[in-house]
């Protein structure tokens, strides 16, 4: 594991928090209304503590400014078409933020070549703040939402065959080509992966994939919304070869399937995090070697 500043660690954390406090949202019936917008305070803590550490560059609060503007006025002005515009906008923005092309980030470097298994191949893990941003504000302003805790727990239950077919599809058939094999394991890195798997990738990806793009072809018909949010999904991820273009397009129709289902993207994250969760635990990761 890298050796990381003890101060560096700060933003990402509060950054983490701001993610994982819109779920509070969902719970808040008789709770103060201040937790609706408790991610956007922590968001702003997060920012201070980033170019406080050196992590953040000025740049950067512009870049986050500007996604933040694009988004809420995306959801709130009258005319379609602006809306239309504001929305591109915003995508666009996030996709430079997601992909690393917007200066002003000095995201650290956690894992560098760390071989998790005898027969994996090395595995490297950056923390992003960019991408984290990115996945905060178009799951707060974009995405369909759990109603409530209860709701998602019944959502869940309803679609588990669902899950179960996907995980076994995409694993099996990742198996099958060869990319991954059963390889049992509890790695002391878990933790770590868990947590930025979960708040830095897992809810980037769905909710770019599945909130925005997957939302607003939703308009034309689902299944359209769902092959192109699918598709999409696999074609991002071709830069590491066709076995992982295969598999991830194959997960991404998994994803889009059930946020069309069940109209909660709480529902996409949890089944993207649980299939990257179970190929880290019980299969070679990030791929055989």
């Amino acid at each position: 594991m890298q050796a990381i500043p003890a101060l560096a660690w700060l933003p990402f954390g509060l950054l983490g928090l701001s993610i994982a406090s819109t779920g509070l949202a969902i719970a808040a019936d008789g709770r103060p209304a201040f937790l609706r917008h408790l991610w956007l305070v922590l968001l702003g803590l997060a920012i201070s503590a980033g170019l406080a550490a050196g992590v953040l560059r000025p740049v950067a609060g512009a870049s986050i400014a500007a996604l933040l503007a694009f988004s809420w006025l995306a959801t709130r002005h009258g005319k379609a078409a602006v809306r239309v515009l504001l929305t591109l906008l915003a995508l666009l923005l996030a996709l430079a933020l997601a992909v690393h092309a917007v200066p002003g980030y000095d995201n650290p470097l956690l894992l560098k070549d760390v071989q998790l298994s005898a027969s994996s191949a090395p595995y490297t893990l950056y923390a992003n703040f960019d991408k984290g941003v990115v996945g905060l504000v178009l799951l707060v302003f974009f995405c369909h939402r759990a109603g409530s805790w209860r709701d998602f727990a019944a959502a869940w239950r309803s679609q588990a065959l669902v899950f179960a077919g996907l995980l076994a599809g995409v694993l099996g058939v990742g198996w099958a080509i060869g990319f991954v094999h059963p390889d049992f394991k509890l790695s002391p890195f878990l933790p770590l992966f868990a947590v930025v798997n979960l708040l830095f990738v897992c809810v980037a990806e769905e909710a770019f994939f599945r909130g925005v793009i997957q939302g607003q072809l939703a308009h034309y018909g689902d299944a359209l919304a769902v092959a192109v949010s699918g598709l999409l999904f696999g074609a991002a991820h071709l830069a590491g070869g066709w076995q992982i273009g295969v598999l991830a397009s194959l997960a991404g129709l998994g994803y889009a399937l059930l946020y069309a289902r069940t109209r909660r993207i709480e529902i996409a994250i949890a089944a993207h995090f649980l299939l990257n969760l179970v190929h880290f635990i019980a299969f070679t990761y990030p791929r055989a070697g």
